[in-house]
Order: structure tokens, then sequence, then C-alpha cells
């Protein structure tokens, strides 16, 4: 009976650090712990299929909606490809106590993990791997871990969608429980399509700005940074001439108040909202002339952009490289700076 109390402590020790060793006392080697089974599914909540149907159905334009989804099929994709599993002490600085990574290739797994008994806050992060413009970082603690985004002032779109989930395990003796881990996203993505059927153009660049910086995911906040970065719109290929359109995936805008974090939330209509009174998030659009004048069109959107949320905006482009944005979209507003100059600007080609 002796060697068995000794190897349960042992198994108990060697788990991670910061566990609480069975008792040497009990012959039972249940008391260092148990298989926890816990399921995980992908919730894509998002109006994605809704934006495209509207856009074919008021544009008639096939090839615009073919490009896009084919661009965005990795990231509105409930589908995890890579999931991170952390499970955390509820009490002191909240240290991390197990860690585990798996190639999930699913919309939803099961996994039966070792755990010794007691109460986690468990964390789980899918698709980091291959997002290019955010990282997972802080993970050793639960407040510290977050999905970070680069700190370059130009960045490139999220190339992935960005999954999350927290909740409390609690493991008790002989329950035998499956827990159910639902994950949701947490980026989203936005469209700007150009008429350019009437302008002469060498060269143009699009960014787009007022986006948050980090993800938390202890409290399910967005963080932002006081000077938000460019993020570099990618050209998506419409084959249609007279027609361009830039695309962008990043982390949520601001909501309609000023605070530099955001909780997520659930409503029944989750991409509904007022409009605010001054822009929350903006397309500027570099448009180079043929005498080599720069032109500065910058399209702000009084509406926010939410986790899981996809937005197209359309504008024209006239002959001195001004836009105008679309009639039917009035929660954009337009200003315009001719002959615009900026050191060390570098023109991208068409």
């Amino acid at each position: 009976m002796r060697f068995r109390s000794i190897v349960c402590l042992f198994l108990g020790m060697a788990l991670a650090v910061g566990f609480s060793a069975c008792s040497i006392i009990d012959d039972d080697l249940s008391d260092c712990g148990e298989d926890v089974k816990l399921h995980y599914d992908l919730h894509l909540v998002t109006n994605l299929s809704i934006e495209l149907q509207n856009e074919l159905d008021r544009r008639a334009d096939a090839n615009l909606v073919k490009a896009l989804k084919d661009y965005l099929a990795p990231v509105f994709n409930d589908y995890a490809r890579d999931l991170d599993l952390s499970f955390y002490d509820t009490q002191g600085i909240f240290a991390r106590l197990h860690h585990e990574q798996h190639q999930m290739e699913a919309n939803e797994m099961s996994y039966t993990i070792y755990l010794p008994r007691r109460q986690y806050r468990h964390m789980a992060v899918a698709n980091v791997t291959g997002n290019g413009a955010v990282a997972f970082e802080g993970s050793d603690f639960a407040q510290t871990s977050q999905l970070r985004l680069s700190q370059d002032d130009n960045v490139a779109p999220h190339k992935t969608g960005l999954f999350t989930a927290r909740q409390m395990v609690q493991l008790e003796n002989g329950a035998n429980k499956t827990h159910y881990i639902h994950m949701y996203m947490v980026n989203c993505g936005a469209a700007l399509v150009l008429d350019t059927s009437e302008a002469t153009l060498n060269a143009l660049k699009v960014v787009a700005n007022g986006f948050a910086t980090q993800f938390n995911i202890a409290d399910s906040t967005y963080v932002f940074a006081d000077k938000s970065p460019d993020v570099v719109a990618d050209r998506v290929d419409t084959k249609k001439d007279g027609q361009l359109c830039y695309c962008t995936v990043n982390f949520p805008s601001r909501e309609l108040t000023t605070v530099n974090t955001r909780e997520i939330f659930d409503t029944e209509e989750p991409f509904l909202s007022a409009d605010a009174k001054e822009p929350l998030w903006e397309f500027r659009v570099y448009a180079t002339l043929p005498d080599g004048k720069v032109t500065e069109s910058v399209l702000g959107v009084r509406k926010p952009l939410r986790a899981g949320q996809f937005k197209i905006l359309h504008a024209k482009v006239y002959a001195n490289g001004s836009l105008v944005p679309d009639p039917d979209e009035p929660e954009v507003a337009v200003s315009i700076t001719l002959d615009w100059k900026e050191a060390g600007h570098h023109e991208v080609p068409l």
C-alpha cells in the first residue's frame, strides 16, 4: 500500500508546478486526479453571407462576391486548425498549472486530459498559427494572457479567424462530467470597393485604421492604443475593369463610448447599432495621379465594426483622385486632401 501512495504523490507533482500532491495516507490512486473530458466547438456568429448576398442582389456583382468569398474563406470559417489549452489557478497570481497544444483540424473535438482534482480557470485559443499579424502572449498567467497585434506602424491583415473561450472547470470526485467549451470569433473584416472608371491613376494605396491592438482573454476585453497602427489592406482581384477592391481583417473598432477597452457582449442582433457622432474607424485611400500628385481621401465610418462582422463600403474615384462614398451608406463621411504629401511616403502600384 505504501508503494501505491508514493506513486500517487509522484504523479501529482509531475503534472505541473503548483499542483497539490495527493494524500500519502489514502491508498486510493484516484486522489491524485482524474481524466476530464472537454468538448470544444467553434461558434461563428457572423453577417458575412447576408452582406455578400445583399451585395449580389443590389449590384448583380457575382465576380466581386466570389473574390471576397475566396479571400475570406480561411477567416470566416468555423474550423480550428491549431488549439492551445491553458488551465490556471483560481487564486493568488493565477499561474498556469497545465498546458496542452493540439492540431484540431475540425470545428468540434473532444479531448480527455488527466488533471489533479481542483477548480481551474480554463482558457482556449484557436488558429493563432498562420495568422501572421497576431501573437499569443503572456500565457503563463491568466491575467496577462492576450492576443496581441504586431507593434509595427503598418501591419498586414489577419489571415485566420481567431477563436477564444474562457470557462471555470471544476473537477469533482467521480463526477465523470463532460465540460462543453464554446469558442467565439474575436476578429472581423471590411472591404472597400472602388469605381475607378472615371479616373486615371498611377498607383493606389489603401489602409484601414481605428481598431484594437490587443484582446485580453481572461475578461474578453479589447485594448486600443492611443495611436492605432495602420492595417495595409490587401487588393482582391475582382477581374472587372474599372473596379478595385481592398480587404482587411483585424480586431474590432471602438464602440459608441470613448473608453480604451471594450468587452464582448451578446445581443439578439449583435451587428445593429446607432451612429456615433464621430467616426469610429476609417479607410484611407492614397491615389497617385499621372502628374505625380497624391490625393488623400479618408472615409470615416460612424458605425462600429464588431467581432464576427463583415462590412462592404463603396466609393467612386474621380479624375483628381478624390473619393465620394456611396449615397446608400450615410454612416460614411469623407474628407479630401489634394496634393497630399508625407515624408517617406511610398507608392504601391495598382
